[in-house]
């Protein structure tokens, strides 16, 4: 078959539908298959694609993700492609799409958690008649962990035979580290006290705001900081503004937007890494974290707890004496954390991009199959 993948998010940086995109492709093109893959990418994005192997075929856009455009002139040229088969590995595709195709609905939660702004609220409407869309007339519905599985079953009305889970993996560079690199690491940002990390976007679903009102109690108990690595969303004011109104200025360090390069030395520099969110696809930093040797407290809020295993300190994510009471007993105790240390590399040997690969191929196959039984 001739099989559209949609890479539009390839060189987006290392969010985790970039990343997604970028080793699901990586490890398909390692896959022995007779399929031919045609990727397309965004014009700007071509030069760093340098996947060079016979059944790779790319294709170049212009037309971005959630546009008008998408929904108007994208369907023309995946037509002129000749696809037996297109996968969009995001919810958002052209509806008036007329060819075969199967679709990743990764994650609910914009659905669930809009934002604080009233642009936001209305883009949830035309969001949840795409992944409808998407959902009622795919051929297979690919998703990332069981727990989203049942609330896409739920909120579209499919069948659970319809969608596969197929779980993400962490990437290779988040590994641990040499101690005198990561030691001049935490010399270089100034990090010389014991330190909290949390990376990710500022979102409502994020939960950082009853993370800000725990560490201030931590901080009471101890010296410590609490370092949120990623890129300042000034859409997102109640974050500063809560830094300074639990008197944290000196306690919270925001790095702003940081290269790829430094995310694994942060993970290994931290005495430990917090995630407190209120619902998320699948989880991928905690388990970065847990690859790079740093024990990871979690909220107990799905589909986490499926992903960690036993291998995180969970705590309930809508008490704030419960976020900080785990994050105090584990920074107090080095034997606990290094119980969890050893646990999280063991759950993070238990995913694998080239699982990954597969599981996505094996979808493509049985996408074709019922292909070919309905004609």
């Amino acid at each position: 078959m001739r099989i559209g993948v949609d890479a539009r998010f390839y060189n987006k940086g290392s969010a985790g539908l970039a990343r997604y995109t970028q080793e699901l492709i990586n490890h398909l093109a390692n896959e022995r298959t007779d399929h031919t893959f045609v990727i397309f990418l965004r014009e700007k994005d071509r030069d760093a694609f340098t996947i060079d192997k016979p059944n790779i075929e790319v294709r170049t856009t212009t037309i971005g993700h959630y546009t008008v455009r998408e929904q108007l002139l994208l369907n023309r040229e995946l037509k002129q492609a000749k696809l037996d088969l297109m996968h969009f590995t995001n919810f958002n595709f052209p509806i008036t799409y007329g060819g075969p195709f199967i679709i990743s609905i990764n994650d609910l939660t914009l659905l669930r958690f809009a934002g604080r702004g009233r642009t936001s609220k209305l883009k949830t409407r035309p969001m949840r008649l795409v992944m409808q869309r998407g959902a009622q007339r795919s051929s297979e519905i690919l998703t990332y962990s069981e727990f989203q599985k049942e609330l896409i079953v739920k909120e579209f009305g499919v069948s659970p035979d319809k969608v596969k889970v197929v779980y993400l993996a962490v990437d290779a560079q988040f590994r641990t580290l040499p101690e005198p690199e990561v030691t001049a690491f935490r010399r270089e940002k100034g990090l010389t006290m014991p330190f909290v990390m949390y990376t990710g976007q500022w979102r409502q679903h994020k939960n950082l705001v009853r993370l800000l009102k725990a560490f201030r109690k931590v901080r009471t108990q101890m010296e410590t900081k609490l370092v949120l690595v990623g890129k300042i969303d000034h859409a997102f004011p109640i974050i500063p503004d809560t830094i300074r109104e639990q008197h944290l200025e000196n306690d919270v360090i925001l790095t702003d937007f940081i290269e790829d390069v430094d995310l694994p030395r942060y993970y290994n520099a931290a005495d430990l890494f917090v995630f407190p969110s209120l619902s998320e696809g699948f989880g991928l930093p905690p388990l970065e974290a847990m690859a790079c040797g740093t024990t990871v407290a979690a909220s107990l809020a799905p589909p986490l707890p499926e992903i960690l295993g036993a291998a995180a300190a969970y705590f309930d994510p809508l008490e704030v004496d419960a976020i900080a009471e785990t994050l105090l007993r584990l920074l107090q105790d080095p034997a606990e954390r290094a119980s969890y240390r050893e646990k999280g590399f063991a759950q993070v040997r238990k995913y694998s991009w080239q699982r990954t690969a597969a599981e996505t191929l094996a979808a493509y196959d049985d996408a074709a199959a019922r292909l070919r039984e309905d004609v």
